[in-house]
């Protein structure tokens, strides 16, 4: 088990009142561990059957489903609370570009513009309790080092995008923000001013809650 958390000090993306650059930290993760990651830690560590356990965990996820679907909340003691997120939709032009809803009726909001946009998930005081105890921090890049959002420019991006998109065909917001080690913010204001441009390589689809991105032909 590791004993320390990597986090990462990131400039923010926009200065402060007196035009000077503020930090914040965020946590730089190891991967993720998969399903088949996790039956093998499982197997290894404890003498639980597996098989059990993965019919268990469907069981939940399908019962935290139909209590949110009840628009009830799903609270598990020791671990957290589940609510449903809603808002309105998102609609595209005629070329594929979101338009960000604008209301200034709330007679005019209908079931039709109201869409599930996810699951948010509250923490228990004990789950945090519990992973703040014993455990350190360390910053990944060295101590007073900074990660930075760096200032790529227009050809730098497409050529992540397409050497990306060559071999995957498809990619998100959050992993270029990730692949680029850049903010939230610089990642979806690239993809928006590419996707926008008038002879553009690249347009959006939304799947579910997310918009994937594509290259014209690549598909």
């Amino acid at each position: 088990m590791a004993d320390k958390i990597n986090y990462g000090v990131f400039p923010n993306p926009l200065p402060d009142a007196e035009g000077k650059t503020t930090y914040q930290v965020r946590h730089i993760p190891n991967g993720t561990m998969s399903e088949k990651g996790f039956l093998a830690h499982l197997k290894y560590h404890n003498t639980y059957n597996t098989t059990t356990m993965m019919s268990s965990l469907c069981v939940l996820r399908d019962e935290i489903i139909e209590q949110l679907r009840e628009n009830r909340r799903f609270r598990i003691d020791g671990i957290g609370t589940f609510q449903m997120k809603v808002g309105l939709i998102t609609k595209h032009d005629e070329e594929g570009n979101p338009i960000k809803p604008h209301f200034t009726d709330p007679n005019k909001i209908t079931a039709n513009d109201v869409e599930v946009q996810g699951v948010s998930f509250t923490p228990d005081p004990s789950f945090v309790k519990a992973l703040k105890s014993k455990i350190s921090t360390q910053n990944k890049y060295g101590r007073g080092a900074a990660g930075r959002n760096k200032p790529y420019t227009r050809e730098q991006i497409v050529e992540f995008l397409d050497n990306h998109l060559r071999e995957h065909h498809s990619i998100t917001r959050k992993q270029m923000q990730y692949a680029l080690n850049i903010t939230e913010y610089r990642a979806q204001k690239w993809l928006d001013e590419l996707t926008a441009e008038e002879f553009s390589k690249y347009y959006c689809k939304k799947q579910g809650t997310t918009y994937v991105y594509y290259r014209y032909g690549w598909e």
